[in-house]
């Protein structure tokens, strides 16, 4: 396998990554990359050559490196490759698509509702949801707690602090999957082209009949500085997706580890303060960020000891970079505690504006299931679990549990 400076060719590193073997165990393959370099070249059929950043230096390097831009057209390239895709085929613009100044107003209009005042004020209203999801995900013979909780928190307070109708849930749900799917298509394209139009519409009706939500405030003409019609369908479009797949995975895979660590079920369960600390530590060991969405180098320059040439994509890996055996000490062993500093949310100015509405929701969810669960198992064996597919998330896509619920005094395996 090729991992340095000669490229692949869109060989061995690119199949790899696309194969059977990463979908399973990503961080294995992942691990392998790390320790024979920090950038590894392939050139894919169809697309700009790329480089893949696993080196936790590299990785922070490359997120804040001015010669780096979200923009395809200033690397010399026709626009329209992946994420940055989207502004072409339905007209909209959002903030993962766009370098300083214009990421820097667009971010600016939305930094209000997500400061650490507005997401206490969200706190109460998160347990009451999380609480509801748990009691009625735990009162089935075989709790399945993704689809009945894990995702569900995520969705009923993004759909709430924006004014989007929870009753719309399950199509949302749809049109996000497909739009992080890593294989383009019809399905893909309809969602697009669906949720676009749909906040199109919504946008338009909190104009005529505002609200006390975040979409109305964005949407009310007289606020100077206004974000345009594209840009706000296209922030809105943002919001709702990183707001509910990113977290739902993270919430996904809290559980998923506490059902595998009994021992740290119990150290959680018997003193809850701890939990924000154990979601640190689970983000930075199986955050659901595996790859960054893409750059594109705006001149020759130099990774590590991979040399870049303009138009490059650079694919930063997260999840190699937060596993880096050169930055954390046993990389791949959860410490309960650690030091932060992991990239999990990203880094620089394009560090994910939602994270601590992420922390607070997680930690929300998993402390109110482990105030109703006495023991957490799997139902059905590690091996057999189902992976969201492809490069960008990693999520587990169902996860039935036996538990024991506390406080019953018919207390059952269920």
């Amino acid at each position: 396998m090729t991992t340095s400076t000669p490229d692949d060719k869109g060989g061995p590193l690119r199949a790899e990554l696309e194969g059977a073997a990463f979908q399973a165990d990503p961080h294995a393959v992942l691990r392998r990359l790390t320790d024979s370099g920090a950038a590894h070249r392939c050139e894919p059929d169809g697309a700009p050559p790329q480089l893949l950043i696993t080196g936790y230096d590299a990785a922070r390097h490359v997120l804040t490196d001015p010669r780096v831009s979200k923009r395809s057209e200033r690397a010399g390239l026709e626009p329209g490759w992946l994420m940055s895709g989207v502004r072409d085929e339905i007209g909209i613009d959002y903030m993962l698509t766009v370098d300083p100044p214009d990421h820097t107003r667009l971010r600016r209009l939305v930094t209000r509702a997500f400061t650490p005042q507005q997401i206490e004020a969200l706190r109460p209203r998160t347990q009451e949801m999380a609480g509801r999801f748990a009691d009625a995900v735990l009162a089935q013979e075989t709790p399945e707690l993704i689809d009945g909780f894990a995702a569900r928190v995520p969705i009923a307070v993004i759909c709430e602090l924006l004014g989007v109708p929870l009753d719309d849930w399950d199509r949302f749900r749809w049109a996000s999957e497909q739009i992080v799917s890593p294989v383009a298509g019809s399905d893909r394209e309809e969602a697009y082209v669906w949720m676009s139009g749909y906040l199109a519409e919504l946008i338009a009706a909190k104009r005529a009949d505002p609200g006390q939500d975040l979409l109305s405030a964005l949407a009310d003409d007289t606020v100077e500085d206004r974000l345009t019609d594209p840009e706000l369908v296209g922030m809105a479009f943002l919001l709702l997706i990183a707001g509910y797949e990113t977290t739902a995975d993270l919430i996904g895979a809290v559980l998923l580890g506490l059902a595998q660590q009994p021992y740290l079920f119990e150290v959680l369960r018997a003193d809850p303060s701890l939990v924000p600390a154990a979601v640190e530590e689970f983000l930075r060991l199986d955050g659901p960020v595996l790859t960054a969405t893409e750059r594109f180098a705006t001149e020759d320059m130099r990774v590590g000891e991979v040399p870049v040439r303009r138009g490059d994509m650079l694919l930063v890996s997260l999840a190699a970079a937060d596993r880096d055996p050169a930055r954390f000490e046993e990389p791949d062993s959860f410490r309960l505690g650690r030091s932060a500093g992991h990239v999990a949310f990203g880094h620089g100015v394009h560090h994910c504006l939602g994270a601590p509405l992420a922390r607070m929701e997680a930690t929300v969810a998993i402390t109110a299931m482990l105030e109703r669960v006495e023991s957490l198992e799997l139902a059905v064996d590690a091996a057999d679990l189902e992976w969201a597919p492809g490069l960008l998330m990693r999520g587990v896509r169902r996860l039935p549990v036996s538990v024991v619920v506390a406080g019953n005094s018919n207390s059952r395996l269920c």
